[in-house]
């Protein structure tokens, strides 16, 4: 060094917000770099403010019809590429619940067993949960949510499990204790994927749970019912999605544009959850939106979803032969085409090429430790 220079020293805010701005997998590497950087990296605060910067991203299930359960394998959509992840278990899965601050568990709907894996998309991280205690007497299958409580910034795991008499509730706490039995569970089964948002998880079904939704406060462990949009008693068919958008729930029906009725796909956003207050919004879909007939009868032929701030994501359900979804900007009323590349290595079966019924999964990158969170470390 010249006698002239001088060091140059960066603040540690100012260090700290340019690694927010990073990619995890970058962020992986630089924890090796020294002790002070792997300490900032995994310490929970930096974790949370990453992932308020990253860019939502979708895990779709690939349908496997040779397996004798329908197991399906996970393909990542994110930067303009379709790509398998690494996944911690066998090549195929059979369901994984909906993302919570970038983590899912992984699960086989039919599986005795039972086996839960907490899985991080982005960092590869896996923790395999402890079994439960509880005898499961007739079992016939059970579903899995996460949950979140940002109160006390706690990770909850509810199963749902049928057996000779009815539906049954577990919580799990992680990092505190064993399954535990919840005995005022609802009487109908929560078996549609479930989205928490603000210390709460959300169910619509209007099959089993008969046009109505529900919630559980994670941190009371209770459940509420919730008041359901008016004008929305009847959803059809299963042409329509539960959603969140912009920190809300939204409903999202599709089946009059699929069942080539009208072009317009409806929305009633929960704008007040403590007065129980609704919004609707009508979108009208251009001509080249609407999805094409599906071959294959009793499949979706378009999903819904939003991964962009005031964006809808539609996604045909022929997404694996076509590779490419639709961006509708609600404000601006304009939709983009965005088209996915494919490597060879990533290559999926394309005598099959449709998305699974509940299959699409929104997840955000998250640096987060799943270690941490069980406190295993």
């Amino acid at each position: 060094m010249k006698n002239n220079q001088v060091p140059v020293s960066i603040p540690d805010d100012l260090f700290f917000e340019i690694l927010t701005c990073l990619p995890v997998k970058s962020l992986l590497r630089f924890k090796c770099v020294c002790q002070k950087w792997r300490y900032m990296i995994s310490d929970p605060s930096f974790a949370e403010a990453h992932r308020s910067r990253s860019a939502a991203a979708l895990l779709i299930s690939v349908p496997d019809m040779s397996s004798p359960y329908m197991k399906s394998s996970l393909v990542s959509l994110k930067d303009g590429e379709a790509r398998r992840p690494i996944v911690p278990v066998s090549p195929h899965h059979q369901n994984i619940s909906q993302s919570v601050n970038g983590i899912v568990c992984i699960y086989q709907q039919y599986d005795p067993s039972l086996r839960v894996l907490l899985y991080n998309p982005s960092t590869g991280e896996h923790v395999t949960l402890p079994p439960t205690a509880v005898a499961h007497l007739g079992f016939r299958f059970h579903c899995i949510t996460l949950g979140f409580d940002p109160s006390t910034k706690t990770y909850k795991i509810l199963r749902v499990w049928t057996g000779g008499e009815g539906f049954n509730y577990e919580i799990l706490t992680l990092g505190g204790g064993g399954w535990r039995i919840i005995d005022d569970g609802p009487f109908d089964g929560l078996t549609r994927k479930g989205i928490c948002l603000d210390g709460s998880i959300y169910w619509a079904d209007n099959l089993v749970m008969r046009n109505s939704i529900l919630a559980f406060d994670v941190g009371e462990e209770k459940f509420r019912s919730v008041p359901t949009p008016p004008g929305a008693l009847t959803w059809k068919g299963i042409e329509w999605d539960m959603i969140e958008i912009d920190g809300h729930i939204a409903i999202v029906d599709f089946h009059d544009v699929v069942e080539s009725i009208s072009n317009v796909i409806i929305m009633w956003k929960f704008e007040d959850p403590i007065n129980g207050v609704w919004s609707q919004k009508r979108i009208p879909m251009p001509e080249f939106c609407i999805p094409k007939p599906l071959p294959i009868t009793g499949h979706r032929p378009l999903f819904v979803t939003s991964i962009g701030s005031g964006e809808l994501t539609l996604i045909p359900g022929q997404f694996f032969s076509d590779s490419y979804v639709f961006r509708y900007n609600l404000k601006e009323e304009k939709v983009r085409k965005e088209v996915f590349s494919r490597s060879p290595e990533n290559d999926w079966n394309d005598d099959f090429p449709l998305i699974d019924f509940c299959g699409l999964y929104v997840y955000k990158e998250s640096v987060i430790s799943l270690r941490e969170i069980c406190r295993l470390l």
